[in-house]
């Protein structure tokens, strides 16, 4: 097979989930700390992994990942919980490097502790929402000074380069690493890092303590598309339980939206 015929597919579908990506995190930025994190928890760049994974594999491979990326989801809710504490008080590459790792070893130790079932990956949501819960119960420190944001040239290419290695990444070697580690992969928070790093920079560290907070209001909607996926894939086909799954996660966001604008100024 030519070299072009295996190499432009992957580039359309990198610079696709980039641009999604790019287009959501832009749009988080102008919403503001609670709108952004809501925005960009959404699963901007899971769903594009996951619809990659379908083009190219069958739908109990899809099943598994689901369910392995339930699994990494959960420590999605234990890094945004640890962000909304160490923001406000470390610097952005320490927040992002501490994060990062502590995402990173979770997952990668949850991925090997035990066979996982969906009852145990459900129990296991459950138990990191409430430990998230009693983390964040706390005041978020604020910040001394509040920065003007300002445009810098490498805002836009590092956010599309982020997005494009993780889907290069998960696209590439999902043939050899399998469905577990897969589906971990395909949930590392890329978005959310990208908008840690940005809002970090312009805004400070309580802007995005206060981002991840509302993040962590939206993540139920993940963790429910990831559960309808999984459990839709091998009955009615991955690309129904894809479709599902989508519905799932934007009507969870538009309750949440309802919800907002509901609550007094």
């Amino acid at each position: 097979m030519p070299l072009d015929a295996l190499l432009l597919p992957l580039i359309v579908k990198i610079v696709a989930a980039a641009l999604v990506v790019v287009a959501a995190s832009l749009a988080a930025e102008k919403a503001g700390p609670f709108y952004g994190g809501m925005i960009t928890a959404l699963p901007v760049s899971t769903g594009p992994a996951f619809v990659m994974l379908a083009m190219e594999h069958g739908d109990g491979f899809v099943a598994d990942a689901a369910l392995s990326g339930m699994v990494g989801n959960a420590t999605i809710v234990l890094y945004l919980a640890l962000l909304v504490r160490i923001a406000p008080r470390w610097g952005m590459p320490a927040t992002v490097i501490a994060s990062s790792l502590f995402w990173i070893a979770t997952a990668a130790t949850l991925r090997s502790v035990v066979a996982w079932t969906l009852p145990l990956a459900l129990l296991l949501t459950l138990a990191c929402y409430g430990i998230a819960a009693w983390v964040v119960s706390a005041p978020i420190p604020a910040d001394t000074v509040v920065r003007t944001a300002r445009s810098r040239w490498y805002d836009i290419p590092a956010r599309a380069g982020l997005v494009g290695l993780l889907v290069a990444t998960v696209t590439t070697l999902s043939h050899s690493i399998g469905p577990a580690a897969t589906g971990i992969a395909a949930v590392f928070p890329i978005a959310l890092t990208s908008l840690t790093v940005i809002l970090h920079g312009r805004l400070g560290g309580g802007v995005v303590a206060a981002a991840m907070r509302s993040a962590l209001l939206t993540n139920p909607g993940l963790a429910l598309a990831l559960t309808t996926a999984h459990l839709l894939a091998e009955p009615a086909g991955r690309f129904v339980a894809l479709g599902a799954a989508l519905a799932v996660s934007l009507s969870w966001a538009g309750g949440l939206l309802v919800w907002r604008l509901r609550q007094p100024a």
